[in-house]
């Protein structure tokens, strides 16, 4: 049950930060205030628990709160289904996961039944066991390095002794991707901070389904607020700047020297 709070206070942590980004200082870390959650049933040696939240945030809101328990529940789902980071989980969230299924059983008889109910209906539901914690575990190592960037926005910043880190929502893929940066980065953070759009370029680390688990960051680099993709570019998964203005079928003629 701690293991699942703490997965709670995570995802509304980054959730929040998408939001209501963190000042960046020169000490200390600002921890953003996270919900308090009660237990509306618990019995003595039961099994069963129910749990809501008994106080929200100025800084969070009802709405985030929902999205928060919807990502919790649909999170263990594909945790049990695949070895892949959940979508809207960082890689912190990913751990605490792996503590929630550490001491469950490998099939659904010794497992944990997890459901989300509004107004007594039933919305979302996860049956986790063993099989979450090891795809969790294996989503969360680091398989491949290469240097090159990825775009989207900056949230969760904090600065703790001069250790800068930050997350950056990719805007292809939809990723929450760690970043760490160094002392000589907190000025390009200052002037990234209130765009929308960012070029983050680094060491990137990826696990075995090519996730970002983190990047090393080199440069942080302000991008205009709209994004020069098309929905075609996008579905093709080519960078116009990458291909030289060439489309799919063109790029690919060249690199099998077709063309």
């Amino acid at each position: 049950m701690e293991a699942l709070l703490l997965l709670l206070k995570e995802l509304e942590i980054t959730e929040t930060g998408r939001s209501v980004p963190d000042a960046v200082s020169s000490g200390g870390r600002r921890s953003p205030a996270h919900t308090r959650w009660t237990f509306t049933q618990l019995g003595l040696g039961s099994t069963r628990a129910a749990l809501a939240p008994l106080k929200v945030p100025e800084a969070s809101s009802y709405e985030q709160v929902d999205r928060v328990l919807h990502q919790t529940v649909e999170g263990f789902a594909a945790a049990e289904d695949r070895p892949e980071i959940p979508t809207d989980w960082t890689m912190h969230a990913a751990q605490f996961g792996m503590q929630v299924a550490r001491m469950l059983g490998a099939s659904r008889d010794v497992g944990m039944h997890l459901a989300l109910r509004v107004n007594d209906t039933v919305v979302a539901e996860a049956e986790v066991t063993e099989r979450a914690r090891r795809h969790l575990q294996d989503a969360v190592k680091a398989r491949y390095t290469t240097r090159g960037s990825r775009r989207g926005h900056l949230g969760g910043l904090s600065d703790t002794g001069g250790n800068l880190k930050a997350v950056l929502w990719s805007e292809v893929g939809h990723e929450r991707i760690p970043l760490s940066c160094g002392k000589e980065h907190r000025e390009q953070l200052r002037q990234a901070w209130g765009h929308d759009r960012v070029e983050v370029t680094g060491l990137i680390t990826e696990n075995a389904r090519g996730q970002v688990v983190k990047i090393k960051v080199d440069d942080i680099e302000p991008l205009p607020t709209e994004p020069s993709l098309s929905e075609q570019d996008l579905q093709g998964g080519f960078w116009p700047d990458m291909t030289g203005g060439l489309g799919a079928l063109q790029h690919l003629a060249v690199i099998r020297g077709e063309a």
